[in-house]
């Protein structure tokens, strides 16, 4: 499953590229260098992360990127969101604990 390009395939281009559009178009708006941010961590960890997904989900690298990504992009919004306003991660924080 493992991608023989070290620049990786079109399709899993693609499949980032949506997963990002999709994400960054559907949630709240954030500054240009949180959106930059995100985007950043985002492809890093599909980059990084899409080969063992693959293999651990069972999917093609592009879904399994794709996945990562909006994983990676969503974390990586929290904790600037946290940042921002730490009261709101603690509130979610303790919401999840119950």
């Amino acid at each position: 499953m493992t991608d023989p390009s070290s620049f990786r395939s079109p399709e899993f281009w693609v499949a980032i590229a949506i997963a990002l559009i999709v994400k960054i178009k559907t949630t709240a708006q954030l500054g240009p260098l949180k959106v930059i941010t995100t985007i950043a961590v985002a492809v890093g960890a599909a980059w990084v992360g899409a080969d063992w997904a693959a293999e651990t989900l069972g999917v093609p690298v592009p879904v399994a990127g794709a996945v990562v990504t909006l994983t990676a992009e969503g974390v990586m919004r929290w904790l600037l969101l946290a940042v921002d306003d730490p009261k709101n991660a603690i509130d979610l924080w303790k919401h999840w604990r119950r």
